[in-house]
């Protein structure tokens, strides 16, 4: 069985790395360090769960997050930020991210939340 495939989205080569490190036995991991670059692949590969995070340079992540979710509606973004933020996880939440995470992160509660947001996308 082929594993799910899991994209990072983040301008930040390190944090990429790490995540790749964290989910590459579960998932096949593709990323991106900008929407641009991402765009074509969301198209092509269509991932089952995106790590999108919110800021990037010359990228609104709210508005990146809106342009996942009409190419590829069924695909779960969990947003990534280092601004900890109630409004703005609840405006994520509200445009349809599936879930909103603060950097830096708690790789067990990320995992256990991409796991979540993988089950909510298979059993559509």
């Amino acid at each position: 069985m082929e594993l799910p495939l899991l994209m990072l989205i983040d301008d930040e080569f390190g944090v990429r790395e790490s995540l790749k490190m964290v989910f590459a036995r579960e998932y096949r991991v593709i990323e991106a360090d900008s929407l641009a670059a991402a765009i074509p692949q969301i198209e092509e590969s269509r991932p089952s769960v995106v790590l999108l995070d919110l800021l990037m340079p010359k990228t609104d992540g709210l508005a990146a997050l809106q342009q996942i979710k009409q190419i590829h509606p069924s695909c779960a973004v969990i947003m990534l930020t280092g601004i900890n933020s109630q409004q703005l996880a609840a405006k994520a939440i509200g445009l349809g991210a599936f879930d909103f995470v603060g950097k830096p992160f708690d790789i067990v509660d990320l995992r256990a939340k991409v796991s979540r947001a993988l089950e909510k996308v298979v059993s559509k």
